[in-house]
């Protein structure tokens, strides 16, 4: 995730306590180097939820969420899930309630 969101996800794990979740908070967009993100993502991950702060009504997914698909198949990635969520659409407010939905719904069991 990117922008404020970073904050409101970092706080809502601190206060989980969980330790087999992480946070990897996108300080640049462009230009995306999909070597620097599967050295970042750590070679236990195996399910990513990437949430993105735009609409593409036409594509298959938004920017971030499509960048990070590519990058895990082009470092060879396989057998990662990758999730894709968008918030604060229309100035809605992200709150740490949504954070931990997104949380609780990746780390269910039957998800793969």
């Amino acid at each position: 995730t990117m922008g404020s969101s970073v904050e409101v996800v970092r706080e809502t794990l601190r206060h989980l306590r969980l330790e087999q979740c992480c946070l990897i908070g996108v300080r640049l967009f462009r230009p995306w180097i999909p070597l620097e993100f599967c050295k970042t993502l750590p070679m236990s991950v195996k399910r990513v939820a990437v949430l993105d702060r735009t609409k593409e009504s036409a594509a298959q997914g938004e920017p971030l969420y499509m960048d990070v698909c590519a990058s895990l198949m082009s470092c060879k990635r396989v057998g990662v899930f990758v999730a894709g969520g968008r918030y604060g659409l229309a100035s809605k407010d992200f709150s740490p309630r949504m954070a931990m939905a997104v949380i609780q719904n990746l780390m269910k069991k039957d998800i793969e």
